[in-house]
């Protein structure tokens, strides 16, 4: 059976689904955002990611990078959702800009996470979710199998392409057989894993790393320069 020593499931909002949008980032970090507020009403991932875009020179279907992402919360802020809805479909630059009106935003702190498991562990027993990108493989395509009521997916030995950057939540910790797991939220719906959660083990996580930041008063990065593994300026989506 998994050992579930940190889920933070109960306190993050319903699953979503980002579709065929490069947007998996803006929802990881949204979900976060809001968790650190414990904010009422859903954040505006379209505005985040409107705003980390326009940071970056992109355009909207070319993803977004940490490091702009992270100066939206502080700079920027997140409205409510109510106040700009998601765009299930992809837009053109020339048609891609918020609502008119000077909306109520939330702004935070955020600190860079490097690649140590016990860090994430670290964040995760405090009650603060990781957003975590990662170069995914065929993996995260497959069904998940099921250890009692959890859904697990299995490492692979698949080699890293640095095309498949995606961004997740890291949604809680604990171990099966002895061997580290972390629960990964994702934003592909429901119908991913179970209920868009399964657990992954920590080999998996930490040789796929690519970034990691927390949304949090006071944080403050602890990425070291030698940690060549942290790409904050990579486009993910």
């Amino acid at each position: 059976m998994m050992n579930v020593v940190a889920d933070l499931r109960g306190q993050l909002e319903l699953i979503r689904d980002q579709g065929r949008r490069p947007t998996c980032l803006a929802f990881a970090a949204s979900v976060a955002h809001r968790s650190a507020h414990r904010h009422a009403c859903e954040l505006s991932p379209e505005w985040l990611y409107y705003h980390a875009t326009r940071r970056d020179g992109l355009r909207p279907d070319q993803g977004s990078t940490i490091e702009a992402t992270r100066a939206a919360i502080w700079h920027d802020g997140q409205p409510d959702e109510t106040f700009w809805p998601y765009q299930g479909r992809e837009l053109s630059s020339k048609n891609y800009q918020p609502p008119g009106g000077q909306p109520a935003v939330v702004k935070c702190d955020t600190g860079q996470r490097n690649g140590r498991a016990d860090r994430w562990r670290f964040e995760l027993d405090g009650g603060s979710p990781v957003v975590i990108t990662l170069f995914i493989s065929p993996v995260f395509y497959r069904p998940a199998h099921f250890v009692g009521s959890e859904a697990v997916m299995a490492d692979d030995r698949v080699p890293i392409d640095p095309a498949l950057a995606h961004a997740v939540v890291l949604a809680g910790h604990g171990d099966l057989d002895g061997a580290p797991h972390f629960l990964v939220r994702n934003s592909w719906g429901l119908g991913w894993g179970w209920a868009g959660h399964a657990w992954f083990p920590e080999s998996y996580l930490t040789r796929r790393f690519a970034g990691a930041f927390v949304i949090q008063n006071g944080a403050s990065d602890d990425v070291q320069s030698n940690d060549t593994r942290t790409h904050s300026r990579l486009r993910v989506g």
